[in-house]
């Protein structure tokens, strides 16, 4: 009895030795993976899992976590956390320029709508000489403005020497971080804009229009 308990938890030893040896892989639906890690790129990564004959590509989106087996985290959340050295290089011109626009933080932006409602009411109610044209275009370009103070650094990477590569890297780059920014701005404003309605219908709903009987002849 004691020879079966024993070959049962060296068993058990020898299973989680062997799934901590691994790198793992945890997808966002729950579905975990043990096997071994070998590159990653923008928006994919390449895993091979126990039992598999070769290396599959992975879409990032889908992961919520790939951690090696010492512990360094890879994929968190979706998102690429490191990249190495090597693997930088081996990305085409597209891929660097996509892999390091998305490094740049745009969070700022998120402040866009509340800054152009507040802009607006100023202009509307404060300032009322300002035609409503006037004051819906301050509230478009005074915040813009504001938050274009805070400038995204630009440099190209060193392994781009060639003139054309660098144009199209600018391109790409500058593309995807237009992109965001206006992506950003845009759900700021809805999210501004259904606060706001949501404030005036509060409102309207607790303004006393008086009873029915201050309103008969």
């Amino acid at each position: 009895m004691d020879i079966r308990r024993y070959i049962v938890l060296l068993l058990i030893s020898g299973i989680l030795w062997a799934q901590t040896d691994v790198d793992i892989l945890i997808m966002k639906d729950g579905t975990t993976y043990y096997g071994e890690y070998s590159r990653s790129k923008v928006d994919k990564v390449f895993f091979k899992p126990q039992g598999a004959f070769a290396f599959q590509p992975v879409s990032v989106k889908q992961i919520e976590r790939l951690e090696l087996k010492d512990g360094q985290i890879i994929v968190l959340g979706g998102k690429v956390k490191i990249i190495t050295i090597e693997e930088y290089q081996k990305l085409s011109t597209k891929e660097k320029a996509l892999f390091d626009a998305k490094l740049i933080d745009l969070g700022h932006w998120a402040f866009y709508g509340p800054l152009s409602g507040i802009t607006l009411y100023l202009s509307l109610g404060k300032i009322q000489k300002i035609p409503i044209e006037g004051s819906i275009a301050a509230s478009l370009t005074i915040p813009y403005l504001i938050l274009n103070l805070k400038k995204v650094k630009f440099s190209y990477p060193q392994s781009l020497a060639n003139e054309y590569d660098r144009l199209y890297y600018k391109q790409v780059y500058s593309k995807n971080i237009k992109n965001r920014k206006g992506n950003i701005i845009m759900a700021s404003i809805a999210i501004t804009g259904v606060g706001a309605f949501l404030m005036f219908m509060k409102a309207m709903s607790d303004f006393d229009f008086g009873s029915d009987s201050d309103w008969t002849l």
